[in-house]
């Protein structure tokens, strides 16, 4: 056989055995170890991000939920100031119809 039809696989040594195929596993091993270790660092920083998104929405409705808080006691305020205003307007009001009422009965009463 010439050189060139020769396989180009390493070929061991006379009295040394060495096994390729464990060396391919060890490498494997490894590199699946690293991409593994990546995916799962990947992972974490995923579930990190996530999180974090979750909280940031949690924050955001939360903030959401004290202003609509806010805005209805502000409705609520200004109706109750209302129906005081109007209450002490129908007081202002009965009053002045029963001294209109009482200056009638006065003139009456002088004549």
């Amino acid at each position: 056989m010439s050189s060139q039809c020769q396989s180009r696989t390493p070929q061991p040594t006379p009295g040394h055995v060495h096994n390729y195929s464990q060396v391919m596993d060890e490498e494997l091993v490894i590199l699946t170890n690293d991409s593994t270790n990546t995916e799962w660092e990947k992972s974490v920083e995923k579930a990190k991000r996530w999180k974090a998104e979750e909280e940031r929405l949690r924050v955001e409705q939360r903030k959401r939920a004290e202003e609509e808080a806010q805005r209805k006691r502000v409705v609520e305020e200004e109706a109750q100031k209302k129906k005081v205003a109007e209450e002490e307007a129908e007081r202002q009001r009965w009053r002045a119809s029963e001294e209109r009422a009482q200056a009638r009965w006065d003139e009456t009463m002088q004549r």
